[in-house]
């Protein structure tokens, strides 16, 4: 079969196949100049690959020096001065019943812990009457109390006192850590009776004899 044949037989003029035939170069011609150049111009080049890292160039290493000035004489005098304060202040007596946590702190062996148990124990008490009561304060070691009693005092004029009239008639409205619930179970069966001095002291005493430097007869 001939052009003009599958021509006519398609039933396409002779415009439409050569518009058809335009198209198509159209489409190709792109394609075929790309290849054509790339097959004269291009010449293939040796590429070395280097690889860099960062921080070789772009990035310094970074140098401190440290500069300092001091004169010999001031430091030795302002170690000396700050030595002796410490030792001054670590070896100066505290006065239990009015130190603040910071002071308790400059005893040797005492930190913010024990410094906070120190006081807390000290409310509860109403005031420290006696060094040696240090020794009940919660987790206290032997060693540490050895170290600090000889550098603590107290002032006994600062420690709240119980009156014995209004335990021997209220005995539950008191509270004291050296005042047992048997104790104030005994007060207060007792407390209709006439009151007895002597015999709110024996019982003190069979309870526990310490409560009797915080009675105010």
């Amino acid at each position: 079969m001939s052009y003009q044949s599958a021509k006519q037989a398609n039933g396409s003029s002779n415009r439409e196949a050569k518009g058809f035939l335009f198209l198509l170069c159209i489409l190709i011609f792109p394609f075929l100049v790309q290849y054509t150049c790339r097959a004269v111009f291009y010449e293939p080049q040796n590429s070395s690959l280097q690889i860099t890292y960062l921080s070789d160039t772009c990035e310094q290493k970074k140098e401190f020096k440290s500069y300092s000035y001091s004169n010999s004489k001031n430091e030795t005098s302002t170690t000396h001065v700050n030595s002796q304060t410490k030792v001054a202040r670590t070896h100066s007596n505290v006065e239990l019943n009015a130190a603040d946590s910071a002071t308790l702190e400059t005893l040797p062996g005492i930190g913010p812990a024990f410094a906070s148990r120190i006081i807390k124990y000290r409310t509860l008490l109403g005031g420290y009457l006696k060094v040696e009561q240090l020794k009940e304060v919660y987790g206290m070691p032997e060693e540490t109390y050895d170290r600090i009693q000889s550098l603590c005092t107290v002032n006994a004029a600062k420690v709240k006192m119980i009156s014995a009239d209004s335990l021997w008639l209220k005995p539950y409205k008191s509270y004291h850590p050296y005042l047992s619930k048997e104790l104030k179970a005994q007060i207060a069966a007792n407390k209709k009776t006439p009151y007895s001095e002597e015999e709110l002291k024996k019982m003190i005493e069979a309870s526990n004899s310490k409560l009797l430097w915080y009675m105010k007869w």
